[in-house]
């Protein structure tokens, strides 16, 4: 897997937690926000298994989250944990622009909203998340998917590139 590639991924891992928190951790509705609320043995397991993501957890657990502030965090956190200290400054950047990260994350969407009913029946520690995800995508009919929108993302770029 290239850098870029593996940037991508960890971008993606990023979101994928942070939707993940606002999906079991949701203590209250508070007009446009959410109030998020980490019992403190979840935390702990936060702390132990996903060590990357910890500080996020931490700054979520207590605060109300807007979309703005949503965003705000998130992007903040991948800035400090992978925008100089693993890749070269400025590839997250490329990451957030790129088509890669854009249909991991419309994927997880789509994934999401296909198990909602399962992922809300117990609780799911986020590595089972991810491996759900991760065994969802390599299906046929999810590949096939994947072939059939990749036909037609490069079918665009054969173009002659004309704006119209």
């Amino acid at each position: 897997m290239s850098n870029f590639n593996n940037a991508v991924a960890d971008v993606a891992d990023v979101m994928k937690f942070e939707n993940w928190l606002r999906f079991y951790f949701v203590k209250e509705t508070v007009e446009e926000a959410v109030r998020i609320e980490i019992p403190e043995d979840r935390l702990e397991d936060i702390r132990k298994q996903h060590e990357e993501m910890y500080a996020l957890a931490d700054r979520y657990n207590g605060a109300l989250i807007d979309y703005n502030k949503s965003c705000s965090e998130t992007c903040a956190h991948i800035a400090s944990l992978y925008d100089g200290p693993k890749y070269p400054t400025g590839t997250v950047g490329h990451v957030w622009d790129s088509k890669d990260l854009k249909l991991e994350m419309y994927l997880f969407g789509l994934w999401m909203q296909g198990h909602e009913a399962a992922l809300d029946e117990e609780f799911m520690p986020f590595e089972q998340w991810l491996e759900g995800f991760n065994s969802w995508k390599q299906t046929d009919e999810v590949q096939d998917y994947l072939a059939r929108l990749t036909d037609v993302d490069s079918g665009a770029d054969k173009g002659c590139g004309c704006v119209q």
